[in-house]
């Protein structure tokens, strides 16, 4: 190995540990974490239909069970408009997902919203969001 296939090497190696560490924060930072363990279903009308602005924007449901009104994070606004998919009050809904720890109200992250006999996929079964490396379409 001559002296500048090492200076290559180590100048890779000097960056990547430092750029490593910012993409990892970065991707904590990214909003809440899905946690499969856990993971509930429930059922119920849809009461309201918000589209949520800031830290965790998106179209949240407020959703009526039979016992509580439960607020579900669904997906970002523009990413459920290119998938021509929308929710409206009134709707019977059943939602698998994920609790959300330390929250005033209780809040799930959808993984799966059906309406009828549509079902929408939002989550893979690990949690992660189909949307994910997504970038909108430009029309």
């Amino acid at each position: 190995m001559n002296r500048k296939q090492s200076a290559r090497i180590l100048f890779v190696v000097v960056l990547a540990g430092p750029l490593s560490a910012a993409w990892a924060q970065t991707a904590s930072k990214t909003g809440l974490k899905y946690d499969v363990k856990n993971e509930v279903k429930i059922k119920g009308v849809i009461e309201e239909v918000r589209d949520v602005p800031g830290s965790f924007e998106g179209t949240h449901l407020v959703v009526k069970t039979e016992s509580k009104t439960v607020v579900v994070h669904a997906a970002p606004a523009s990413f459920l408009k290119e998938m021509d998919t929308t929710f409206n009050k009134g709707e019977q809904v059943e939602v698998v997902g994920c609790k959300i720890a330390d929250t005033a109200e209780e809040e799930i992250l959808a993984r799966e919203i059906t309406v009828g006999q549509n079902t929408t996929t939002l989550r893979d079964d690990k949690g992660v969001p189909v949307w994910a490396g997504w970038k909108p379409s430009s029309k």
